[in-house]
């Protein structure tokens, strides 16, 4: 049974106007009896791909699973969990529990609210115990890759606090971040604030792809000194480092020009950029289906290149 405070957290907003569009309650089924394993596919723009999209190789890699592909371009944490709740909970044509068939939900997305990573880990976290509670068993990948030298979030402080709103996300979805890391003061809504995750809250299987292939692990650096210079100027990162000591300061700025030298190899690689550096193109989808196919369950009978 569900504590006080998952189900106040389940309920919470359930009625009320989504951010944005009002999303409609579900009337889809499952079409094809002879597929035991039932994948529900939850994610934003990049999972909405039509030409060659990583549903689709997942879907025929594995020879017992039904996708249904719920992916929705432009949402965040939020709006995903409402999609889920409307498209899955609510929706009254499917049967989570019928007998002789696993359902699961493959959850990728959340760079549309990556700004705000603990509170996409606390609506990631309720959409997995929302999963759990209705007997679902949960993938869920991390972000991918993602960043280029033309987008500005990724320059001087900025791009290393994007780096870091994305490791923490991939570290919640990983289980290796500690509810302090991951949820930031959305922990307390826990009924045990600083305690180890339970199966529940996480998924039961997650897929790195942050530092997989995708990864331009062989970028060039950027030059360091030019990074001191940048980040020297920056005002935010002055206004982190003002209470520190002179010798402190300079200490910090060694490290974070270091850091943000390694920036580029963050990134999603080049030749996978589709018409931009967050959405993959053919091949980028089908080496997410590669690198998830190895961890997916026996049950779902893939056949994984």
């Amino acid at each position: 049974m569900a504590s006080p405070k998952a189900q106040a957290d389940e309920n919470e907003n359930a009625s009320a106007a989504f951010e944005g569009e009002e999303e409609e309650i579900g009337t889809w089924r499952f079409k094809h009896a002879d597929k035991p394993v039932k994948v529900l596919i939850l994610a934003g723009s990049v999972g909405a791909w039509q030409k060659g999209p990583y549903p689709e190789h997942i879907q025929n890699m594995c020879a017992n699973v039904e996708v249904k592909n719920l992916s929705k371009t432009g949402y965040g944490a939020y709006q995903l969990r409402q999609r889920f709740m409307a498209q899955v909970v609510k929706n009254g044509y499917i049967n989570l529990r019928k007998e002789g068939y696993e359902h699961w939900l493959v959850f990728q997305g959340g760079l549309n609210s990556i700004a705000t990573p603990e509170r996409t880990n606390r609506e990631l976290r309720q959409m997995f115990l929302s999963a759990h509670k209705r007997g679902m068993k949960v993938v869920a990948f991390t972000p991918m890759p993602w960043g280029a030298e033309s987008d500005k979030r990724w320059r001087g402080y900025s791009g290393l606090k994007y780096k870091d709103f994305t490791e923490t996300v991939k570290e919640f979805i990983l289980g290796s971040a500690t509810p302090q890391r991951a949820l930031g003061v959305y922990r307390d809504r826990r009924d045990d604030p600083t305690g180890p995750w339970l199966p529940e809250e996480i998924a039961d299987v997650p897929i790195n792809l942050y530092d997989s292939d995708m990864r331009d692990k062989m970028a060039t650096p950027r030059d360091v000194e030019k990074m001191k210079a940048l980040l020297a100027k920056d005002k935010d990162w002055k206004k982190s480092v003002a209470e520190l000591s002179e010798d402190e300061r300079a200490a910090k700025l060694e490290a974070d020009a270091q850091a943000a030298a390694l920036i580029p190899q963050y990134f999603m690689r080049q030749e996978l950029h589709a018409f931009d550096h967050i959405h993959p193109n053919e091949d980028g989808h089908r080496l997410i289906a590669e690198t998830a196919c190895p961890e997916l369950p026996r049950s779902w009978g893939c056949d994984c290149p």
